[in-house]
């Protein structure tokens, strides 16, 4: 239901209306959307004015955000930049808010000595636990993931666990609950110009002009729309003309076999018929990183970012791949976390199940931000 739900939805905020119902269905959107632009603006407006207090922490609080419904990359943005203060010798926390987790208590999780701990406890399964946290403790060994919806309560008790010199939040620039040293937002390089329609009749939490806030915006996945930059980095400049802006791209890191967890090299990729499953924020972008690597996209098997995938789900989707004459399957980092419970069933498919590694790399105004990143982290 989910899944039609999100696809109809999508559509309407895509595609122009092409019967009465979607007509009125759009119009339901739009005035929504007002109502929702409405509320937006005016909790804005108490924080600005300063009707509404912040909370400090005693640490630097580098928050990492976007103004859309996912798609621009914060977990490789939020491991970039953790692995940067940790290059200095600082010590990182990172909050997160955890979606598609079920604990309604703030809790931790920690990568060490190849175990994931819970509250300093082994893992006794990771059925419960959200997804990016997850890979955030994984691939930042010895980083403490602290989770829970309540920034400022998660906040404290970083501080208070682990002394950080430094938290960094995730997925942070709307939750102005909490003060932070230095708003970083994410913008996809495919954003028009003037933005995309404000939620629900579009992906946009805020307008555009949100940004006017922001100490760095980085512009992300630039080789996938090279052609609109240039512009979108001008655009940027005229809303906020003291921020910088970087630009940025997710590469390809590594090739993982989903069953037996061991590498597979890219180049295994060139010349392969491929389908794809994915339940992320650009599905698109995915697919046309996995084309950049010189595979054929003969199917691809899109859900609702954070889905919970069932047994039929997994069976669809092998089913589909298969029919479609696909000689591997492969997913995302974030959707493997969500698909281990079939690791055993991968390892008797019909065809290889592989998981794709991707990295965040700086095009420009990396050394810019590592100059503020040490600044913040003086104070």
């Amino acid at each position: 239901m989910w899944r039609s739900l999100h696809d109809t939805w999508w559509r309407l905020t895509t595609t122009p209306p092409s019967s009465f119902a979607d007509h009125l269905l759009s119009g339901l959107l739009r005035g929504g959307a007002l109502l929702y632009g409405a509320a937006v603006a005016a909790r804005n407006r108490a924080y600005d004015r300063g009707w509404v207090r912040q909370a400090r922490l005693p640490c630097p609080v580098i928050s990492i955000g976007n103004l859309s419904l996912g798609g621009t990359g914060k977990t490789t943005c939020v491991e970039s930049l953790a692995t940067r203060l940790l290059q200095r010798g600082l010590r990182v926390c990172i909050l997160s808010r955890g979606y598609g987790g079920k604990a309604r208590r703030p809790y931790w999780l920690l990568h060490r000595q190849g175990r994931l701990l819970v509250n300093g406890q082994p893992a006794a399964t990771r059925d419960g636990l959200p997804d990016e946290p997850q890979l955030l403790a994984w691939h930042l060994s010895g980083v403490p993931v602290v989770i829970g919806a309540a920034r400022e309560q998660t906040g404290r008790l970083a501080c208070e666990e682990f002394q950080p010199a430094a938290l960094i939040l995730d997925d942070g620039f709307q939750h102005r609950r909490l003060f932070r040293d230095l708003d970083l937002v994410l913008v996809n390089a495919r954003m028009p110009l003037s933005g995309w329609p404000i939620f629900p009749h579009g992906p946009m939490r805020e307008p555009l002009a949100s940004l006017s806030r922001a100490q760095v915006i980085v512009v992300t996945k630039v080789d996938q729309s090279r052609e609109l930059v240039a512009a979108l980095q001008e655009r940027l400049r005229m809303i906020n003309p003291d921020a910088l802006i970087a630009t940025a791209m997710h590469e390809p890191d590594t090739l993982q076999d989903l069953a037996g967890e061991m590498p597979v090299p890219l180049d295994r990729l060139t010349g392969m018929s491929v389908s794809l499953v994915s339940s992320i924020g650009d599905p698109d972008g995915f697919e046309q990183t996995v084309r950049q690597l010189g595979s054929s996209v003969v199917s691809h098997a899109v859900y609702p970012d954070h889905h919970a995938y069932s047994r039929r789900d997994w069976d669809e989707v092998v089913q589909g791949a298969c029919a479609a004459g696909a000689q591997a399957l492969v997913t995302t980092e974030k959707d493997a976390v969500r698909l281990s419970p079939f690791k055993d069933v991968a390892a008797s498919a019909a065809l290889p199940v592989w998981v794709l590694r991707v990295r965040m790399r700086f095009l420009s105004g990396e050394s810019e931000l590592d100059a503020r990143l040490a600044g913040v982290c003086a104070r």
